[in-house]
């Protein structure tokens, strides 16, 4: 027996085993979750070799190590709980013990008994068979909790390994940079998609789409919408890479989704958008090859060296003719070359790249910057720009504006309205989308339907379709209920008889034509309570003046004018509902950590009501909780004092409950781990919410959820978004940052919008023209 042993202990003895190797992804957290899993088992009195075999083994297959380093580290294992197995027995105060009496003769007291004794063995009236029973009971009761753990265990395991491939799958896709695109294998003219019966599958088996039609209309621009994991990206990963059967492999397909893959991190910004398109770069060098072919059998020939533009080298080509066959081969293929190079605009690819970058907030002086030294939100924006500059015949955008500022995403959107081409877009964006977007395709239930119009309009047309079908469900059911009714009521009687059977082939031939009943799923919302009223002021910020480095270089004081923040005032009360918006590296995120007092002004005050309760909520939402922990852990630890009971009674208004709520968060799904961080938002009771970019990565169901929560909460806002809905749904003042100043905004947000798109134009046409004298 082993059940003397504490989770602390096998905790210990597995850490000196696991720990001592610097193996990746395993940590004293996942450390600790197998021994609670070991000791559950080992409660249950499973021998030592099963509970290796049964959790242990399961967690090392899982991990990137060879089968030798598996197989030492379970005998490693298992050396170290047998040690702590002899140590347990050798100071076990319970084990079985030498009687230090001789023999007792029973018989005599058995016979002492007396009628009564015996009539309550009889009938189990007596104390001692009730206890007996009693603990049969129990046994039978931690029996079945047994059970219950067992296959709790076994869902955390398959959970585990399922998060593993997906992790493994995320990873793989990571190392595929915006340049993979491959380059056309065959000439056709058609731009139209059109492929039948397409199916979906994940390697595990799971079906994403089961025999849909795939249709792209040439020049549409479409929504693809959808629940998360139901197979979007994959679609647009199958498509990317020609996977499926009969797709038109003449055509130009790309598909954005993670950062740009460079050979250096010491190439340009500029130049990493221009190397993207690799059918170019194959054409540029394959000009090289033929020109350096055509020279040595020409010697005569140096017309292309003085010939810049493609045009012209194209009239030298035409002009240029010899007797070699070789040569002449050569000459052909060097003019389709030049024709493929023109028809893809490859003499303005510099000045189109400056000015798409330009358009996604780079200056001049960070195009010309290596990746390295930008971040990973902005090198994001790098892959977004070369895509743009390829120009294929299908774009394929996935969450395009999650690392955007608003500006960016208002230039984006006038750039994709006159996009050339065949657009598919995933978002949860739905302003995004409203502006860009011509059609809506609903990923549902393993099939496409397809919608004309934007997502407003895909919303409005299906909840009039759910209508109607419901209104024809209805009559049917009204109409059957009264044959029916007749039907039995007359069942009986003879003279009625052939009417009777006439109802019921009526009734019988409805039922085959009968309409699907309509299932209207049920929104999911929650609420924000909030706190009692404070007294003014709650929120005052009075000629702040703040950056980041106050002293210049030489270790002088800065002119405030080049502060980041200069001489703001700005106020928030409990019935405030105000968004921040500005260009990134303006100071939004700033201010809101001046008013959250996590930076201190260099100049000025922030005055905070001392009673002021903050709710936090931002895009890094998940990063808050250890993930190593469960919800219910995690809550508690945020909040001391609370009660496990009530915390578990609240995580289920957020329908995380069950298994969910006790497993690591790191086995959630990104739609319950959201949920985990609303039930903390909610469970604080703030005065004030404070919300930096929060509906990043949500589902739209999600970011809907938390728009309605926000609207109905009864206290002070503040939001930084580029959600365009979520600001223009939740916020009813406008302040700007911008050098170095915070002003309120007279006018509506499309107003704005409209605002900013000219200024961004116009800052647009100088960075260009500054980028070409830096080129020249």
């Amino acid at each position: 027996e082993m059940s003397n042993w504490t989770e602390e202990s096998l905790s210990e003895a597995l850490g000196g085993v696991l720990l001592k190797r610097d193996i990746d992804g395993l940590d004293e957290d996942l450390v600790s979750y197998i021994a609670g899993s070991l000791s559950t088992q080992i409660e249950e009195g499973q021998s030592c070799e099963e509970v290796l075999a049964d959790t242990l083994s399961q967690f090392l297959e899982s991990l990137d190590i060879s089968d030798d380093e598996k197989g030492c580290l379970m005998k490693d294992a298992e050396a170290a709980i047998s040690a702590v197995e002899s140590d347990n027995v050798a100071n076990d105060s319970t084990a079985p013990k030498k009687l230090k009496q001789g023999i007792v003769n029973m018989s005599s007291s058995l016979n002492d008994q007396t009628d009564k004794e015996s009539n309550e063995i009889l009938w189990g009236s007596g104390e001692k068979v009730k206890a007996n029973a009693n603990a049969q009971i129990d046994a039978y009761n931690d029996k079945t909790s047994a059970k219950d753990r067992r296959k709790q265990r076994q869902e955390l395991e398959k959970s585990r390994r399922d998060l593993a491939k997906m992790e493994q799958a995320e990873e793989n896709v990571t190392k595929a940079g915006v340049s993979s695109m491959l380059i056309p294998t065959a000439k056709g003219k058609e731009r139209d998609v059109l492929l039948h019966n397409v199916s979906v599958s994940l390697d595990n088996g799971t079906v994403l789409l089961d025999g849909v039609n795939l249709k792209f209309a040439y020049k549409r621009r479409y929504a693809i919408i959808g629940e998360n994991g139901a197979g979007k990206t994959t679609l647009l990963q199958h498509l990317a890479s020609w996977k499926f059967p009969d797709f038109p492999t003449h055509l130009r397909v790309l598909h954005v989704r993670q950062e740009l893959s460079t050979e250096s991190e010491e190439t340009t910004c500029l130049q990493a958008v221009l190397e993207a398109d690799v059918e170019v770069q194959a054409l540029q060098q394959e000009e090289k090859r033929l020109l350096a072919l055509l020279e040595q059998q020409d010697e005569t020939s140096t017309g292309s060296e003085k010939a810049s533009a493609i045009k012209d080298r194209q009239t030298w080509i035409e002009e240029t003719k010899g007797t070699d066959d070789n040569f002449n081969r050569d000459v052909e293929r060097l003019k389709e070359v030049y024709e493929r190079l023109q028809l893809l605009s490859a003499d303005t690819a510099k000045s189109r790249a400056s000015m798409i970058l330009s358009g996604l907030q780079f200056t001049p002086e960070m195009q010309m910057a290596p990746l390295k030294s930008l971040s990973g939100g902005w090198r994001m924006r790098v892959a977004l720009a070369a895509a743009l500059l390829i120009e294929p015949d299908l774009l394929m955008l996935d969450e395009p504006t999650n690392h955007l500022d608003l500006e960016a995403v208002i230039w984006l959107e006038r750039y994709l309205q006159g996009y050339a081409h065949t657009l598919l877009i995933v978002s949860h964006d739905r302003g995004f989308l409203n502006e860009v977007c011509s059609d809506t395709i609903e990923f549902k239930n393993k099939k496409l339907n397809y919608w004309k119009g934007n997502f407003d309009m895909y919303v409005k047309q299906r909840n009039e379709k759910q209508k109607n079908e419901a209104r024809l469900y209805e009559a049917y059911k009204t109409k059957r209920d009264h044959m029916m009714e007749f039907i039995e009521k007359f069942r009986a009687n003879a003279k009625r008889a052939s009417i009777v059977q006439s109802r019921i082939k009526t009734v019988e031939k409805m039922d085959a034509e009968a309409p699907e009943p309509v299932v209207i799923e049920p929104l999911w919302r929650f609420s924000i309570p909030s706190s009692a009223p404070l007294s003014r002021p709650i929120i005052s910020i009075n000629d702040v003046y703040f950056d980041y480095s106050p002293k210049a270089s030489d270790g002088s004081n800065k002119s405030e004018s080049q502060f980041l923040l200069q001489k703001v005032n700005f106020g928030v009360d409990l019935d405030s509902r105000i968004a921040i918006l500005g260009a990134n590296g303006q100071g939004k995120t700033t201010l809101l950590n001046i008013v959250m007092g996590l930076i201190t002004p260099v100049k000025g005050t922030a005055i905070v009501n001392g009673g002021l309760r903050i709710g936090h909520f931002t895009q890094q939402h998940v990063d808050s909780f250890s993930l190593g922990l469960s919800a219910v852990e995690n809550l508690l630890n945020k909040f001391e004092g609370a009660e496990e009971q009530t915390i578990r009674s609240f995580l289920g208004k957020f329908q995380i409950q069950g298994i969910d709520a006790i497993k690591p968060m790191s086995l959630l799904s990104g739609g319950q781990k959201s949920r985990v961080a609303f039930a903390a938002l909610a469970f604080k009771k703030p005065h004030v919410l404070i919300i930096d970019e929060g509906s990043n990565h949500l589902s739209m169901d999600a970011a809907d959820a938390l728009v309605e929560a926000v609207k109905d909460f009864k206290g002070g806002v503040m939001v930084v978004s580029h959600d365009q809905h979520f600001v223009s749904n939740t916020c009813n003042e406008l302040w700007v940052v911008s050098e170095g100043k915070a002003a309120r905004f007279n006018g509506t947000f499309d107003e704005y919008k409209k605002q900013t798109a000219d200024a961004t134009n116009k800052r647009v046409e100088e960075s260009v023209k500054r980028m070409a004298q830096i080129n020249n």
